[in-house]
């Protein structure tokens, strides 16, 4: 899922926004609505990760291009489109690195058109990536960073190339979410990403950083025939 932030100071204008990005099908996506852009500023610093943010430039209390410039600080590369009454600003919307600018009252087919092309995009590269969230709030993590998953009591260990990661859940459900991205289980407490199999010997996995894992007798034979088919589609 991709989460879109949209931020306009007139709630009437907000709402209308929302109802047409709701017209977009087949991406799973969920709205977060802002006619105080601080308050969307102070979700992101309890941990909230944006995927989109369609923002209004002429607010009362604030300016649309100071609020994307916060923004670009945690979001460097976030799709950030300008929706705003004046042409005025499109210049400065490029020191903002801002993907379109669009002017109200907004031509409903261009935008659509365009949005949906930037959220497949989002949506592709979310896949990408898991959020967990811990005691340290939300954490977005690259798949391909992930060594393994391990399963210590009611405790989930997330072993990534630079640290790991400790959040409360169960190895079942990133067994179930993780299936089709190269992530194999290969014991009741062990989820490894096929991507750094180095080698197996009976019960033991060898990753490529030396790492060794228990293989279960009874997932030997699927990880053996799901290591050679992701080397095969790999070569």
């Amino acid at each position: 899922m991709i989460h879109i932030a949209i931020c306009d100071d007139n709630a009437s204008e907000l709402k209308q926004i929302k109802t047409i990005v709701e017209k977009i099908s087949l991406i799973e996506y969920e709205i977060h609505e802002y006619t105080d852009p601080n308050e969307c500023i102070q979700a992101i610093e309890q941990g909230m990760i944006f995927d989109c943010f369609l923002l209004d430039i002429l607010m009362n209390k604030d300016n649309g291009i100071d609020i994307a410039q916060k923004l670009r600080e945690t979001h460097p590369d976030t799709p950030l489109i300008f929706i705003t009454a004046t042409p005025e600003f499109a210049l400065a919307g490029y020191e903002v690195n801002a993907a379109r600018y669009y002017l109200k009252p907004l031509d409903e087919v261009c935008f659509l058109r365009d949005l949906k092309k930037i959220l497949a995009l989002a949506y592709a590269k979310n896949n990408d990536y898991m959020t967990i969230s811990n005691a340290s709030g939300l954490t977005r993590i690259r798949l391909s960073d992930i060594y393994y998953i391990e399963s210590m009591l009611r405790t989930i260990q997330i072993h990534t190339k630079d640290k790991n990661y400790t959040m409360v859940g169960k190895i079942s459900k990133f067994e179930e979410s993780l299936r089709h991205q190269h992530f194999i289980r290969v014991h009741k407490s062990f989820l490894v990403n096929l991507r750094y199999v180095q080698n197996i010997f009976k019960d033991t996995i060898t990753l490529d950083n030396g790492e060794q894992i228990l293989l279960s007798k009874h997932r030997s034979k699927e990880t053996h025939e799901q290591l050679v088919k992701y080397i095969q589609e790999h070569v």
